[in-house]
């Protein structure tokens, strides 16, 4: 989906959601970070430091996902959606977020650019 006020992006193995990780461990490395803060077993948000963001753990089917009050041991998708805007330094959250894929030994994604293109993969420029 694409937005002029948000940006989607997701941490996940691959297109398909082959992998899973178990969701304490996904948890513990997002608060590692130090950016984000829990909110309950599957949603956690940005800390007050860092520009908003809200994400979400899942256990997608087929690509589907919803939330859930029932805890899941294992997640295969980290969906994330963040503030798009000229006052917002994108690369903030793409450092972020690469540290959490890397960690994970997970790709990083862009829903959508604003040229159209879909499910690009974000990758550490050196």
């Amino acid at each position: 989906m694409w937005s002029d006020r948000y940006n989607y992006y997701s941490i996940k193995s691959d297109l398909q959601h082959k992998k899973k990780a178990a969701t304490q461990s996904v948890i513990d490395v997002l608060l590692q970070t130090r950016n984000f803060v829990q909110k309950d077993h599957q949603t956690l948000s940005n800390a007050d430091h860092f520009p908003w963001a809200c994400i979400t753990l899942a256990e997608a089917k087929e690509g589907s996902f919803s939330s859930s009050k029932k805890q899941t041991d294992f997640i295969n998708l980290i969906d994330i959606v963040c503030s798009k805007g000229k006052n917002i330094d994108q690369q903030a959250y793409i450092i972020a977020f690469l540290e959490i894929a890397e960690k994970l030994n997970w790709n990083l994604y862009l829903e959508a650019d604003d040229e159209g293109n879909e499910n690009i993969i974000i990758e550490r420029i050196l």
